[in-house]
């Protein structure tokens, strides 16, 4: 672990009031010298821009101003412009209360032989921790840390599935504090993008079959056939999870929380989605046809596209 090093990247957005406080309150908690702790400010968040001479002194903090990416996963993603053995994504409102947590994060990553797979701490509800800390190795093979798909809450859904596809989960014995949550960013039309995520099975199921199937992955031969072929209990789950998103009380919620019409970014985020769900389509009724061996009826695009 002695040389192994973790980058955080806080994503933050027009919040300068919770980001200050959560940065106060984790600094204390980091005991590595080498810890680098990335704060990723957008170009046209000025409030927040503004904030940063309020920002304490220390010198592993990085602040990182840059053009606003389309999705919340594309500005996790500048992580990895501070390569690291680890990522941790952070919230600007939950900060780090368990002293040397930068250290139990990295030991718990230790333990994977080959640097793939994912620290989780304790849980933030029945289906999701409260941390993601990424391999290197891992985000390598998945080509992010977090996928740059949506504009809220899926993408460590999607990460959990791969996580879970792969059996590559460490634990480490650390907390944040989310007393302060805000709420949602961003968050509007819940049963279309629950849709997309869930016909992004095949594209999940697939890399995670390249990550088993691949010489790097350092697990015996027996291990791996047998990770093969239990993903029908982690893409059940998923589609349960996401079948309880769109029940009617989360329909309130949205209307409730909503965001309103989204900008030119969400539309062509929104653009990007169903041209992929009709490339991941296509490739489920190509499976559907081999599998049951005659032409099964075309799958309707509208469940890509249904708001």
């Amino acid at each position: 672990m002695k040389d192994m090093t973790l980058t955080i990247n806080l994503c933050t957005r027009g919040r300068p009031e919770l980001l200050l406080k959560t940065v106060q309150e984790t600094l204390p908690n980091m005991v590595l010298p080498t810890t680098i702790f990335m704060i990723s400010i957008d170009h046209d968040d000025q409030k927040t821009i503004d904030a940063l001479p309020h920002l304490p002194s220390d010198r592993r903090l990085r602040p990182v101003i840059a053009q606003r990416e389309d999705s919340l996963g594309g500005k996790y993603n500048r992580a990895l412009q501070v390569p690291a053995d680890v990522y941790l994504a952070m919230v600007d409102y939950g900060p780090h209360i368990t002293p040397g947590f930068d250290a139990k994060i990295l030991e718990a990553a230790a333990l994977f032989p080959d640097n793939i797979g994912v620290v989780y701490n304790h849980l933030a509800n029945a289906s999701f921790p409260q941390i993601n800390g990424i391999t290197h190795g891992l985000a390598q093979k998945m080509g992010f840390i977090y996928p740059p798909y949506f504009p809220y809450w899926f993408i460590d859904h999607w990460l959990d599935d791969i996580a879970r596809l792969i059996d590559r989960i460490s634990f480490a014995d650390v907390h944040i504090d989310t007393n302060r949550r805000p709420g949602t960013q961003e968050l509007r039309e819940l049963t279309f993008w629950a849709n997309f995520y869930d016909l992004g099975q095949i594209h999940r199921r697939r890399c995670a079959f390249d990550i088993i199937r691949s010489p790097e992955f350092l697990d015996p031969p027996w291990r791996k056939e047998m990770l093969l072929r239990h993903y029908p209990l982690i893409e059940g789950h998923s589609l349960y999870v996401n079948g309880v998103l769109r029940a009617e009380s989360y329909q309130q919620y949205e209307k409730q929380r909503g965001a309103g019409a989204g900008d030119e970014r969400y539309e062509r985020l929104k653009n990007q989605a169903a041209a992929l769900a009709n490339q991941w389509l296509a490739e489920i009724h190509a499976i559907n046809l081999v599998q049951n061996g005659q032409p099964q009826p075309e799958p309707a695009p509208s469940l890509a596209i249904a708001s």
